[in-house]
């Protein structure tokens, strides 16, 4: 009798178990549904460290391009309208009674417009360059001056503070003396492009080849901060190139050796695009690459 009970009490405890179990596949989807997947996590993380950025890159083209379109319009306004009487005496007392600051002033009137451009984005550049040499502003600069693809949280306005900052000397020459050789093939009066144009591309050039940066360092975990104005200028380089494919370029230390503007663009893109391949660390190859690319 009490080997029946004991058979019929395990019986009981066996069809318990079976009541009560789950299929493995079950358990599984259960787990998965309270456990999202971490590689979907980190995709949804990163969509929105780079939703900030690419907002702003958008903005900031658009907002460039529509500024410089009213001030090129404002611009060709005034230059047709003709100096009545009052006007020409007023301006004649006026340079009488000038200071140095007008005179300085006249002065940089009378420069080329590609000129006047390239003064004001060298000034620009000096100052950050002489901020960087201020070490209680350090942290500062390493904030809004360089762009960290890595951080938790990026400043949006280093996307184009960056393109502005140079903290090495031979970076900041290199890079002024290569703007100021083709922003006077792109410029009126030797270029296509008026000033207001010019300085759209620039500044666009100078966030979508940030944005680039930020993208792939993200993509591929590649520590260290990027800045200089290389992406920004390999924009103008872009379009230089292809309006005058024909132009003979050199090499600064090589100037017996000449090429077409046309191949020193494909050899520029063909290079960084090896670079990102080998994932060279030596330069910022998405920068470039995404500079040149929308140049183009």
């Amino acid at each position: 009798m009490s080997c029946l009970l004991s058979k019929l009490c395990s019986i009981k405890s066996t069809v318990q178990l079976r009541k009560l179990s789950v299929p493995a596949n079950t358990l599984l989807a259960r787990r998965a549904f309270n456990q999202p997947n971490h590689n979907l996590k980190r995709f949804q993380s990163q969509s929105n460290s780079l939703l900030g950025p690419s907002l702003f890159c958008i903005s900031v083209c658009t907002g460039s391009v529509m500024l410089a379109s009213v001030i090129q319009y404002e611009r060709l306004r005034d230059s047709v309208k003709q100096i009545n009487a009052f006007e020409f005496y007023k301006n004649s007392i006026y340079r009488k009674n000038e200071n140095v600051i007008s005179k300085l002033k006249n002065n940089f009137n009378k420069l080329e417009p590609s000129e006047k451009v390239f003064g004001t984005i060298l000034l620009l550049n000096a100052i950050v360059f002489l901020a960087w040499q201020v070490p209680r502003w350090q942290h500062i600069m390493i904030k809004y001056f360089m762009t960290d693809a890595l951080a938790r949280k990026i400043p949006v306005s280093s996307l184009l503070l960056s393109a502005f900052s140079h903290s090495s000397p031979i970076h900041f020459c290199f890079n002024m003396y290569a703007l100021h050789t083709f922003c006077r093939g792109v410029i009126q009066p030797w270029g296509d492009m008026g000033p207001e144009e010019f300085s759209a591309m620039y500044i666009s050039g100078c966030v979508v080849s940030s944005l680039a940066s930020i993208i792939f360092r993200r993509s591929f975990k590649f520590q260290g901060n990027s800045l200089g104005a290389s992406g920004a200028i390999l924009s103008v380089v872009g379009y230089f190139s292809l309006s005058n494919p024909d132009q003979k370029l050199g090499i600064i230390f090589l100037p017996n050796i000449q090429f077409d503007a046309i191949h020193a663009l494909f050899g520029i893109i063909s290079l960084d695009i090896m670079g990102l391949i080998m994932k060279w660390q030596m330069f910022d190859h998405a920068a470039h690459l995404g500079g040149t690319l929308f140049g183009m």
